[in-house]
């Protein structure tokens, strides 16, 4: 098939290449849009099952709460096909004696392999990861477990497969765990506990916007995001913590340096339950005694030396690479997607996020016009220009005047910020947020705005989906995570409005379009004033254990692909690998021949070649780029399709909680 121009534009870079594919996919919009699933031989029929069917996440009972949290890895059946513990570690890793001192609790859950630890073919846990900070591991791992289990296990060979050993097969236990002050975590770090009034907070917040040119918005903005962090440094509120020695704030011991203590932690329980399980399958095993002492060998737990299999998104490179710098001996694999630069972080920056946004948007009217008018609702016959001019179109006319709409006869306008908001978020997951503008955009350059009001309406929380009734709300125990990693003395560059100003000016030259939104994101940080008891403040880079896998699209919203080049310069041996498409980490338009290196680095600590580039699967109009040649590689290419949407869904669910 003949190769196809990129419709990614970019600046010294190599450029996406998609292959015409011989039948268009076709593509069904909604609220979003539903990928068609692929009909397959008989061997694939058991995992299209799974894809199909919803994530088993049903609650039936569970309780976090009814979990006494142990200072061992104690699992209960939770959530039908996973195991979840609430492990005790201190709160204060640095204290003197661990054993006095106020204690967290970390809500822990497991999608256990699919062979016993005693089975040559175990591989060992793989913690994840989502990002954020302050990204709930637990709802990453029901929601996405099923297809990360796809996407790492070995392929199945038959329907039986799993009663014929094959040692060269791998098979994984997959954890995640909602870090500190995080959902489930106790405790759990909030700013505003009142749920109907934090429900208010983010109405005003949507009816505010952040156009940040309108004088009179900037210094509502500035106000409302600094007296946010001061409402989250409230020691007298619910995040005091009595000590012994005097009240202290739950924000002095979130950092990442905490956490990645706490990961060692659950590596050394998890080396501690490996043997124990061990132990006890064997007790009723007829296994053959050098069997045993084989068994017992490969499973026993190796105290202080447990080593770290981790696959990190977005913020999770920022916790990998601070854990591979912290505990470079320990890392055995490590696979960092979409990679945020840590000196930036570290100094409160963020400054090194937004620099490639804005050509995704020029990405966006290529690929619109390349697809054409019956996949691409925003296509116009005159070229690209004239897609990017509508949409400049649209922008103007909702900051000027905004626009009114209904959904199901509530009123709403639709702003500036709206639509700001809308592609932000769409840009983040194009493979399937391309589509959805483009439907959004035409409608609105003719003033329909009832899509976007539709959107707005479903993801804007509404009482019955407040934290207090679903999950804890995390923006908190996010304000504080990053608020305490940065640099204190950085903060002078949001201290007051005037040094604020500087700093939407410094984002604009970044992003003409994105910078006003990029802007909130630390201004809390400004009111925020607890500081980290125990904080990384570098440098990063180390020699590890085994080399680190980097991976990036070659255009990010917001990890640029040069964060991923540097970081790989600073762990000597390690490695870049580049998808050659759009979005937020490698895994929102994926590649299966980037997906498969994925598993066979984990599988055997394989690396390709530093700077290996690959094609991605799937365009967002339906471009087909790989050929896919065996039933491995479909079922992989399925499954990260379906993690690829697990992602898009959840950035929708954000959108409008800012």
């Amino acid at each position: 098939m003949a190769e196809k121009e990129s419709f990614v534009v970019q600046k010294d870079r190599p450029r996406l290449s998609l292959y015409a594919r011989k039948k268009p996919t076709v593509f069904v919009i909604v609220a979003f849009v539903t990928v068609i699933s692929l009909q397959w031989v008989w061997q694939l029929q058991q995992v299209t099952e799974i894809l199909k069917s919803p994530p088993h996440n049903v609650n039936k009972g569970f309780r976090w709460e009814d979990i006494t949290p142990s200072t061992s890895l104690v699992y209960h059946p939770c959530f039908t096909d996973f195991q979840c513990a609430r492990l005790e570690v201190p709160l204060d890793w640095n204290q003197s004696i661990a054993e006095e001192g106020d204690k967290v609790a970390i809500a822990i859950i497991k999608r256990p392999a699919k062979v016993e630890v005693t089975d040559p073919r175990y591989a060992g846990v793989i913690l994840l990861n989502p990002g954020g900070p302050g990204g709930s591991g637990v709802s990453l791992l029901l929601t996405s477990g099923q297809y990360l289990q796809i996407l790492l296990d070995s392929a199945p060979q038959s329907t039986d497969h799993l009663d014929i050993e094959a040692e060269d097969e791998k098979y994984f236990d997959l954890l995640s765990w909602d870090p500190r002050g995080v959902n489930n975590t106790t405790p759990g770090h909030g700013c505003i506990p009142d749920p109907i009034a934090q429900r208010n907070w983010i109405s005003q917040n949507n009816a505010i916007g952040f156009s940040l040119e309108d004088e009179d918005v900037f210094r509502n903005v500035y106000s409302r995001g600094r007296l946010l962090g001061q409402t989250c440094a409230n020691t007298d509120g619910a995040n005091n913590i009595n000590r012994v020695n005097g009240a202290e704030h739950l924000g002095q011991y979130v950092s990442t340096a905490n956490v990645v203590r706490d990961m060692v932690e659950i590596i050394e329980r998890h080396g501690e339950w490996r043997e124990k399980q061990a132990k006890a399958l064997l007790s009723h095993s007829c296994s053959r005694p050098k069997d045993v002492d084989a068994i017992l060998e490969r499973t026993a737990w190796q105290k202080g030396e447990e080593q770290l299999q981790f696959w990190g998104f977005s913020y999770g490179t920022l916790l990998g690479q601070t854990f591979a710098s912290m505990q470079p001996h320990r890392v055995r694999r490590m696979v960092l997607d979409g990679v945020v630069d840590g000196a930036d972080y570290t100094a409160n920056g963020w400054l090194k996020n937004i620099l490639d946004i804005d050509d995704i948007t020029t990405a966006f009217a290529t690929a619109c016009f390349r697809a054409g008018p019956v996949l691409c609702a925003a296509h116009d016959a005159r070229g690209p220009p004239a897609i990017l001019a509508t949409l400049s179109s649209v922008l103007a006319d909702v900051r000027s005047n905004p626009l009114p709409a209904f959904h199901n006869s509530i009123p709403t306008t639709i702003t500036h910020s709206d639509v700001v908001l809308l592609l932000f978020s769409l840009w983040y997951v194009p493979l399937y947020g391309f589509p959805l503008a483009a439907s959004a955009i035409t409608q609105l350059a003719t003033h329909n705005g009832t899509a976007l009001a539709a959107l707005k309406a479903s993801y804007t929380p509404s009482i019955c989906d407040l934290p207090a009734a679903r999950e804890r709300d995390s923006s908190g125990a996010q304000i504080a995570i990053l608020c305490s990693d940065g640099d204190g003395h950085a903060r002078g560059d949001i201290g007051d409005q005037a040094a604020f100003r500087a700093y939407v000016a410094a984002l604009r030259a970044q992003s003409p379009l994105f910078h006003e939104r990029w802007a909130t994101v630390r201004l809390p940080c400004a009111g925020y004033t607890v500081r980290a008891k125990w904080r990384f403040e570098g440098p990063f880079g180390a020699r590890t254990a085994h080399p680190i896998l980097f991976t990036s699209q070659s255009l990010d919203p917001v990890t640029p692909l040069p964060n991923a080049v540097h970081a790989t310069r600073l762990f000597p041996g390690s490695v870049l690998l580049e998808t050659k498409g759009l979005g937020h980490c490698a895994v929102s338009m994926p590649s299966v021949e980037g997906l498969l290196a994925v598993r066979e680095y984990f599988h055997n600590g394989a690396v390709p070649a530093n700077g290996t580039q690959y094609e991605v699967y799937e365009g967002p109009f339906g471009e087909r780029g790989e050929v896919l040649r065996t039933q491995a590689e479909k079922m992989v290419a399925e499954a990260g399709l379906q993690f690829a949407r697990t992602i898009s869904e959840g950035v929708k669910a954000g959108m409008f909680r800012f």
